[in-house]
């Protein structure tokens, strides 16, 4: 009887504290990109880790009030890793699927020989639910010596519905416009160097 007397309360005040948590949500973007820039440019090329704002670089998804400096951050819809290491294997997976001939894979590991390295600098990613997602990133094109040959701004936006899963839809089409620009200045210096 006496155990019964602690084990009660303690059940009970578990559940004030604790509470009921309701299960998290996880999501992903995916490869977006759609025909080919080129068939025949068969570069060896290495994507870096793309960089992230740190507040982005978070389980929770972050999303942003309308006409409002407000930041959320849901505890209940989560990316299902890291989306810095997220949005460099879809980078990765647009750009083979851009650019079918070459061999694109992501710099783990030192010495590999890439004959070019992509470098990304995502500074704004944001979402405001039943509007719109945008991306603000610079990337730079640098050869195998580590001399960089370009620098470029990219800017883009897209339309998205209310739910989370439309976040990660958006943020895979803004992830393939940035694999186009990429593509194509890979093509044009290879072009241009020729």
């Amino acid at each position: 009887m006496k155990l019964l007397k602690i084990i009660i309360p303690c059940l009970v005040l578990g559940a004030c504290v604790f509470g009921t948590s309701k299960n998290a949500k996880f999501y992903t973007p995916s490869a977006a990109a759609q025909g080919t820039v080129s068939t025949t440019f068969a570069g060896f090329v290495g994507i870096n880790r793309i960089q992230l704002p740190k507040y982005l670089d978070r389980p929770q998804m972050v999303t942003q009030t309308a006409d409002s400096n407000q930041v959320n951050v849901s505890e209940y819809n989560r990316w299902v890793e890291s989306p810095a290491v997220l949005a460099t294997r879809v980078l990765t997976d647009d750009l083979n699927v851009l650019l079918p001939a070459a061999k694109i894979k992501i710099n783990q590991f030192r010495g590999e020989g890439f004959e070019k390295t992509v470098f990304v600098e995502i500074t704004d990613l944001t979402s405001v639910l039943g509007k719109q997602a945008q991306m603000t990133a610079w990337y730079t094109l640098k050869n195998k010596t580590g001399k960089t040959i370009i620098q470029q701004k990219f800017t883009g936006s897209v339309q998205i519905g209310k739910t989370y899963d439309d976040v990660a839809q958006g943020y895979s089409q803004l992830l393939a416009q940035l694999s186009q620009m990429i593509a194509n200045t890979l093509l044009q210096n290879t072009q241009a160097a020729h």
